[in-house]
């Protein structure tokens, strides 16, 4: 009995000394969505300035994201993990510091967003393999679930103190990035130096493909771009299933959104005794939870059962966040762990991208009822994908030692 309230005593096995810089720099990895608020003022400042140029500012973050996480995989045989999140900091530091040396230039202001975008390209990656670096088995997936939990917190924290900063001159929201500095000594004198991953390119490369592109990485890289596209189709769809059904307005979508910030952080929060009970089927129960929150969606009569199906949406959403990174470092090895994640990144933001394409291909198939075949088309896909990734952990990965 004592030994098993142990192992169910998940959080007891984090190393805090290396848990508390992760949790405060993985902030840094998506701040500048907290910029949104002062885009306005920025398009004031610039009336000249095309719509499209003014959204540049806010977009090329995330934009340079994809390739950078990439190149920031190739690097992490070169680098260590360590050196790269300081390098990203400083950069986004820099960044963050040439609005308000120069607000009045929007040349100046691009170049910020490429830093900063630079900065969190490179962090995207590196944030989880330093996960996998340091942490090992269901405690990986706890830490996993605690790096999710604190960006949740801290990007709201940042929203709010951008809107405040932003009272006294729009550019003052820069003033955030001053914090890079603290995380950064932070970071610097907690965590552990780390290693280099196994080279991939150039002298001495080996057999470093066939440490990445394994069987796992593949199949998890694949399943996250289908995962992705059915994932995003809420976004896309939940505004017109409520102003188009005659069930509220813009507040109303809104309010039956905003409750999916919140039960991604309680999900995060307890991720790994989650973890203990779903063990290697945590992605499947995931996306099949998603599923039942569409149909719900589809068939809800009023407000109240769509907002109850936007936070059982939640629910599957944030496990599918935590876990999917997880199992990419059950599926390699330590020292490849940096580009399996950078390129099930890539394929997850790839699935975003065409999600549109990909739910209305399936949506025909429903009829032409709208939104309510988007929804549909996205529930059909997401059970076939349970299908497949029960399937795959019971024949395929019978020795995976998730969750134990």
């Amino acid at each position: 009995m004592t030994n098993e309230k142990s192992s169910m005593n998940v959080y007891k096995q984090i190393n805090w000394k290396i848990m508390i810089p992760i949790m405060l720099f993985v902030t840094f990895q998506s701040a500048f969505t907290a910029f949104s608020s002062v885009l306005a003022s920025i398009a004031e400042q610039f009336p000249h300035a095309s719509a499209t140029t003014i959204q540049m500012v806010l977009t090329l973050p995330s934009t340079m994201s994809i390739p950078v996480s990439l190149c920031a995989g190739l690097l992490a045989s070169y680098f260590t993990k360590k050196q790269m999140i300081e390098f990203s900091l400083v950069v986004e530091f820099i960044g963050g510091m040439i609005p308000l040396v120069n607000h009045t230039s929007l040349g100046m202001l691009i170049l910020s967003s490429c830093l900063i975008g630079l900065g969190q390209g490179i962090m995207i990656t590196m944030a989880s393999a330093i996960v996998g670096e340091n942490f090992t088995g269901t405690t990986s997936g706890v830490a996993m679930g605690l790096k999710q939990a604190a960006s949740s917190v801290l990007i709201a924290v940042f929203t709010i103190a951008t809107g405040y900063l932003a009272l006294s001159g729009w550019w003052h929201a820069y003033y955030v990035y001053f914090l890079a500095p603290v995380v950064l000594v932070i970071t610097a004198i907690s965590l552990p130096k780390g290693q280099k991953d196994v080279r991939i390119v150039g002298k001495g490369a080996g057999s470093g493909w066939k440490k990445v592109l394994t069987r796992g990485v593949v199949y998890y890289s694949l399943l996250s771009f289908f995962m992705a596209a059915a994932n995003f189709a809420f976004y896309t769809n939940i505004a017109f299933r409520i102003v188009n059904g005659g069930l509220g307005d813009s507040a109303s979508v809104g309010m039956a959104s905003a409750w999916n910030q919140i039960v991604t952080i309680i999900i995060s929060l307890i991720f790994g005794y989650i973890l203990k009970v779903v063990k290697k089927y945590a992605l499947a129960v995931a996306v099949g939870v998603q599923a039942i929150a569409y149909l719900i969606i589809v068939a809800a009569p009023n407000l109240s059962m769509i907002t109850i199906g936007g936070i059982i949406y939640g629910v599957g959403a944030a496990m599918q966040m935590v876990a999917a990174c997880y199992y990419i470092l059950e599926s390699c090895e330590q020292d490849a762990a940096s580009l399996g994640i950078a390129i099930c990144m890539t394929f997850t933001s790839l699935g975003i991208t065409f999600s549109p394409y990909v739910i209305n291909a399936v949506a025909g198939i429903f009829g032409n009822n709208g939104v309510t075949s988007g929804f549909m088309g996205a529930a059909a896909i997401q059970i076939v994908l349970v299908v497949i990734e029960i399937i795959y952990e019971t024949v395929l990965n019978k020795d995976s030692q998730i969750g134990n």
